[in-house]
């Protein structure tokens, strides 16, 4: 089922016949918010069987379709005017649809940076000039600039997806212990060395996506246009502090965080990856961020976070100084994409949140849609990252012991869960 995921955005555009009262709400979105006529158009939306669907590309497709419309639904007149409850027409199918495939039922980065876009030409390569999106937030092409930046941000990261699985199988080789000593060999040292080097570039390569953000979008449109339907419900400082009552499911309101880029697998990857320790309430929040990810993705997280013999072990046991270098590096270049990170929200949040307290939706500060305080929170990720800069004449006093495994991570495996972080052929996309 869940390999149909790879391939499957590109396919489908729209939901089947039966689905189509909700393939029209939610291409008309933007119009309907705009002219104050969702909340009317949903009453009149018929309760729809959510078992009629069949792939799991149509499940993936129908939560997109509904996590939008139930945004539009609870936000189109402002944090003033909220509805504490979605009707159960909207609500029961997007709540089950949401358990079927393991996310929740709310506007996540797994819908609108994973799902939400679709190829122009299938014979073309995955840019800017190639992609469109599928559906649409209010905003007009400032909305669509920036889901497809988000997107490409995490189709850069996918590129040295193969090399973070070649990781962890030389670890996995590497991690046989004897007496506490790790067995290094030249030609895995080298090879480590190099797939690091891959990991640094594709890091600059969701830099370099992230900066064209700036190209095509304005701060106080994403600010105060765009920004508000990626909120949650849930909080004192929320219009719903409740939460939000689905209507056949519950009458107990349900918090959920809005989309948030902490929801995003690739930073999650590459601090399982290496080794980043982030302090205890930052990590539990990043923990939590993973329940909004697809079921593979937090798996592959914690798959690499329970290595019994890890890349640290490897890199800080060796005395090779080029593996040394290029673990550094890669350290480094993740300080940086999150310091330049840091720019980015100071530019598109908390500049424009000065100016928050005005039209129709004053209660937007400058807390990320997550729920956190945004700039001490980025800026304590950014230091747990720099202090796991090794000295140079660093080495390992406590190597795990036992013995390592990648058990169950075959190549073929493998690759699949690198694949699907993007729910796509990163293979494929490799190729154009």
């Amino acid at each position: 089922m869940f390999c149909d995921a790879l391939t499957m955005y590109y396919k489908i555009k729209s939901l089947p016949a039966y689905f189509e009262p909700w393939n029209e709400l939610a291409s008309s979105l933007p119009d309907l918010i705009r002219e104050k006529k969702l909340r009317d158009a949903v009453a009149e939306l018929p309760l729809l069987d959510h078992n009629q669907l069949r792939e799991y590309s149509e499940w993936r497709l129908a939560h997109l379709q509904l996590s939008l419309i139930t945004a539009g639904y609870v936000w189109q007149n402002g944090d003033k005017g909220v509805t504490q409850v979605l009707p159960k027409s909207l609500a029961y199918p997007f709540f089950n649809i949401s358990s079927q495939l393991g996310l929740q039922p709310v506007l996540s980065h797994a819908d609108l940076a994973l799902a939400n876009w679709s190829i122009i030409d299938q014979n073309g390569p995955y840019d800017f000039e190639n992609l469109e999106c599928l559906y649409h937030l209010p905003g007009g092409k400032a909305a669509d600039w920036f889901c497809m930046v988000t997107f490409m941000v995490e189709l850069s990261f996918a590129k040295c997806m193969q090399s973070i699985v070649r990781i962890l199988e030389l670890l996995g080789s590497a991690g046989n212990l004897s007496a506490g000593v790790a067995r290094h060999e030249e030609q895995t040292e080298t090879e480590v060395s190099q797939c690091l080097q891959q990991v640094s570039t594709a890091m600059n390569t969701m830099q370099d996506s992230l900066a064209r953000m700036r190209d095509n979008l304005e701060a106080n449109v994403f600010f105060n246009v765009i920004r508000p339907f990626l909120s949650g419900w849930g909080g004192d400082t929320n219009p719903l502090p409740e939460g939000l009552i689905y209507e056949g499911i519950s009458d107990t309101p349900v918090k959920l965080t809005g989309g948030s880029a902490a929801q995003s697998t690739t930073l999650q990857v590459l601090d399982a990856l290496l080794g980043i320790k982030h302090i205890q309430d930052k990590r539990e929040f990043l923990v939590r961020m993973r329940e909004f990810m697809p079921p593979e993705h937090k798996h592959l997280i914690e798959y690499i976070e329970q290595l019994p013999y890890t890349l640290r072990d490897f890199v800080t046991s060796s005395s090779n100084q080029v593996v040394k270098a290029a673990y550094n590096h890669a350290i480094s270049t993740l300080t940086e994409l999150r310091d330049y990170h840091i720019q980015i929200v100071k530019m598109y949040v908390v500049l424009p949140a000065k100016k928050a307290n005005e039209g129709n939706y004053e209660s937007l500060d400058n807390k990320g849609t997550g729920g956190t305080s945004l700039i001490p929170f980025l800026k304590d990720i950014w230091a747990d990252t720099r202090e796991r800069l090794l000295a140079d004449n660093q080495t390992s006093l406590n190597a795990s012991d036992g013995h390592s495994s990648v058990a169950g991570l075959t190549v073929l495996a493998a690759l699949a869960a690198a694949a699907v972080i993007l729910g796509f052929s990163a293979v494929s996309a490799l190729r154009r």
